[in-house]
């Protein structure tokens, strides 16, 4: 191979690789933005993890560029870098009959379209795992524990220490991850906003244990939503089961 024809190579083999590598902190972020839905309003899927019979579920989310990234792909931009190409602000949940879609008719699903789905989807998101500033700690303390006993039941009910996984009944496995990733990975979300939203609410120990609710909550999405199991990762601290309970109303 000539010196010529090793740079084409190389720069066929770079070009290839734009746009393309997604990080996975971006994918979790798509994931919790768009609340696992597929961003097409007219979407007959909707939601993205399709439960079986057998309690088991299938992923059905492609995470899909608003801009392509080949320079041939639809709504191409040439000049677009890769940075910008794998940036949260290109990218959308699509169901996979609906990334066709997108991506076979690139003149009606253009990228100022495809934007303002972006838009009001998350807007919509945020609107209902909204976040209030309280007053006093009893009041963060009453939401806390509401979206913290939700969580508890889960893990009771399915998680891998509860009854039925002890027992070995074939669908607590899979209903764990179901519910993991539907209740359990958006409601740590919101905690984790409430509890940015409120800091001024915690002292020093309640700050402490929300660093290591942050810590957890990031290694329990890297597990559902990133396929990255970590045997060191920290265990839900119970100390958030009593978080601002030192405080008097």
């Amino acid at each position: 191979m000539t010196m010529t024809s090793e740079v084409l190579s190389l720069t066929c083999a770079k070009a290839q690789r734009r746009g393309r590598r997604i990080s996975r902190d971006v994918v979790v972020q798509l994931v919790a933005a768009g609340a696992g839905f597929c961003y097409r309003p007219e979407c007959p899927t909707g939601f993205l993890w399709y439960e079986l019979e057998d309690g088991s579920a299938i992923k059905l989310a492609q995470v899909a560029h608003i801009v392509a990234a080949s320079t041939q792909g639809p709504r191409a931009d040439p000049g677009a870098t890769d940075d910008s190409l794998t940036s949260i602000k290109n990218l959308v949940l699509l169901c996979p009959t609906c990334h066709v879609l997108v991506d076979r008719a690139p003149h009606q699903f253009t990228v100022e379209l495809i934007d303002q789905w972006k838009r009001d989807h998350e807007a919509r998101v945020a609107a209902v795992w909204g976040v209030r500033r309280f007053d006093s700690p009893e009041g963060l303390r009453d939401e806390l524990q509401a979206i913290l006993l939700e969580n508890r039941m889960i893990w009771e009910s399915y998680g891998p220490e509860s009854e039925a996984a002890a027992t070995l009944s074939p669908n607590a496995a899979s209903a764990w991850r179901r519910e993991a990733v539907r209740t359990i990975i958006p409601n740590n979300s919101r905690l984790v906003r409430l509890l940015d939203e409120n800091k001024r609410l915690l002292n020093r120990d309640d700050r402490d244990t929300v660093a290591r609710f942050r810590v957890h909550a990031r290694a329990l999405e890297d597990r559902h939503l990133g396929g990255i199991t970590n045997s060191t990762a920290p265990r839900f601290p119970h100390q958030m089961n009593t978080l601002l309970e030192h405080q008097e109303p």
